[in-house]
């Protein structure tokens, strides 16, 4: 029978990604709120930027 108690789980979590190049890895930044980790990863600007001049 279940007693409307719920599953906690803790402990380590780990996760690994690929980052592009051009990230600002001294800039990089992580916050938790509410039980959401968000984690903020700059890039450095691009010399031309998107939709720029077109080649004759």
């Amino acid at each position: 029978m279940w007693h409307g108690r719920g599953i906690r789980r803790s402990g380590r979590f780990g996760y690994q990604a690929m980052l592009p190049s051009g990230v600002k890895t001294e800039d990089v930044g992580a916050a938790l709120a509410d039980g959401v980790l968000t984690i903020t990863v700059p890039v450095a600007q691009a010399a031309t930027p998107r939709g720029g001049a077109r080649p004759p």
